[in-house]
């Protein structure tokens, strides 16, 4: 048996990072499907620059606030620190985000009352497109600049 494992263990690694990967997949691919069936939106905010790798990943860190709790996460966007953009989250599990740097916050928006349970699609207090955002969200290596509405 121990021969068997050991003639074959670059097989065996090599399923267990397919499945693993395949797992990956599927598991994003479901966040993505919460997001969009229970949308609800916030603005976020850049709490750093663009960095390399820490212990959250490539790109910048951001938060963002619903029901009372501060929301952290990274994400592989070109925003300066103090920057705001749009959120798209699972109003179940708010932990479960995307955002949507194809809708800009202008000046006269940063100081938005922002409703603490987030706004549903219908309140958000700008123009935005549903179906552009559920393209946007499910094309995870979308460029931005593709989706912008004229």
């Amino acid at each position: 048996m121990k021969k068997l494992i050991s003639e074959k263990f670059h097989i065996i690694i090599l399923i267990l990072t397919l499945g693993l990967i395949i797992f990956w997949l599927i598991s994003a691919n479901l966040g993505i499907n919460d997001i969009l069936k229970n949308p609800k939106y916030t603005i976020g905010g850049a709490i750093s620059d663009w960095h390399y790798k820490n212990n959250n990943g490539v790109g910048i860190d951001y938060k963002y606030h619903v029901n009372g709790h501060t929301y952290s996460k990274t994400a592989n966007v070109s925003y300066q620190k103090g920057d705001q953009f749009l959120i798209i989250f699972d109003s179940i599990k708010p932990d479960n985000s995307a955002i949507l740097d194809i809708y800009s916050i202008e000046n006269y928006l940063i100081d938005l009352k922002i409703p603490e349970k987030g706004w549903k699609y219908q309140d958000v207090p700008f123009n935005i497109d549903s179906n552009t955002i559920k393209k946007y969200v499910q094309d995870w290596n979308a460029e931005p600049f593709e989706y912008i509405q004229k």
